[in-house]
């Protein structure tokens, strides 16, 4: 018999029976570098020198952690709460339910 624990209600379940979803989840930083489209009108233009600028644009970021390989983090989660995440996977519900405000 083998049985997992939902990561999320902390119970435990059994796999034979039900369902052990997998949800996996990935950060990373996304660089968008900067292109002049005037640059793309030039035909006697070297187009080395323009990658060599734009990487020098992207890759002074100071830090360090930035730069680490983002490994994804696999979750498993049972049928209920894998519903719930695909119904809100950022958690916004949550998030307004928490905030409250006086009767000001």
């Amino acid at each position: 018999m083998s049985q997992f624990t939902c990561q999320c209600c902390q119970q435990v379940f059994d796999k034979s029976c039900d369902p052990c979803f997998v949800v996996r989840v990935t950060a990373f930083l996304e660089i968008e570098p900067y292109f002049d489209e005037t640059d793309y009108d030039d035909t006697d233009r070297d187009n080395l020198s323009v990658l060599a600028d734009t990487l020098e644009q992207v890759y002074p970021i100071e830090d360090p952690t930035l730069h680490e390989d983002q490994t994804p983090q696999d979750f498993r989660l049972c049928r209920d709460c894998y519903q719930q995440y695909m119904r809100d996977p950022v958690g916004r519900e949550n998030q307004a339910a928490q905030i409250s405000f006086s009767e000001n």
